[in-house]
């Protein structure tokens, strides 16, 4: 759309350019009968020639410049999107690799997403003391999963490629602000209500504070959800008041 206003905008300069001159011309020597001269029309052509080829020549180094410029950003465009969804396919892979195992079978995946929420719910009403601040708390709930690697296999690969992902778009400089909204949305596409569930959880713990700044910005935790009433448990101690209202809105 703005590549079509710009060149429709110096397409009427252009017209105006030339309009504007023979004006000028026909003002100062109008008043004489068209002549059947072809020295006359020689001067005439001189004077066109003279006047407009210059500011006609700019305007061709201005349109060559705009197209150098939408094909350049079509190319950063490419090579973005080339990278964007193959970390997106990464993310596919990362999230069927998240494995965790107990004595009565083994769970992938998003089951095994369910399971992280499950052990994190676990330890913050259970083995986390209570009188400490919330934001230590669920900190803390969190940060003993990971200390458990091989028990949760996979979780930070997960989690890491995510940030990624919106880091990839946010540092993409050439996109405009609303575009970087789209892209982050297409992402936001990709994920299930747990895994938004489980993202909100890994951004406040200490491996993936970094990863609040994109949660909040592009709006990651919408239509979040978590396991039995969790969810309820977080919003009356107040953790959920860690992060902005951006981060559930649309």
């Amino acid at each position: 759309m703005k590549k079509s206003k710009s060149i429709t905008l110096i397409f009427f300069i252009s017209v105006f350019f030339v309009f504007v001159t023979i004006y000028f011309y026909w003002r100062q020597f109008g008043i004489f009968p068209i002549s059947e001269s072809t020295e006359k029309w020689g001067q005439f052509g001189d004077y066109i020639g003279g006047v407009l080829n210059p500011g006609l020549s700019f305007i061709s180094i201005i349109l060559v410049c705009f197209t150098l410029h939408v094909t350049s950003k079509q190319s950063m465009i490419q090579s973005f999107e080339s990278v964007l969804f193959e970390l997106i396919r990464y993310h596919k892979e990362h999230r069927d690799n998240i494995k965790v195992v107990y004595e009565e079978g083994t769970y992938i995946g998003v089951e095994a997403l369910i399971w992280y929420v499950t052990e994190v719910k676990f330890n913050f009403l259970n083995i986390v003391d209570d009188t400490f601040d919330v934001r230590y708390r669920i900190k803390d709930s969190i940060d003993r999963i990971y200390s458990e690697d091989m028990f949760f296999s996979n979780t930070g690969h997960y989690f890491r490629n995510l940030y990624h992902i919106f880091k990839h778009i946010d540092e993409a400089d050439f996109l405009s602000e609303k575009e970087k909204i789209k892209y982050s949305k297409l992402v936001r596409a990709q994920l299930s209500s747990i895994e938004s569930g489980a993202l909100m959880l890994n951004g406040l713990s200490t491996l993936g504070n970094k990863s609040m700044v994109y949660i909040q910005k592009y709006s990651l935790l919408q239509g979040f959800t978590l396991s039995g009433n969790f969810k309820d448990d977080l919003d009356e101690s107040g953790v959920l008041n860690l992060y902005s209202d951006k981060a559930f809105g649309d």
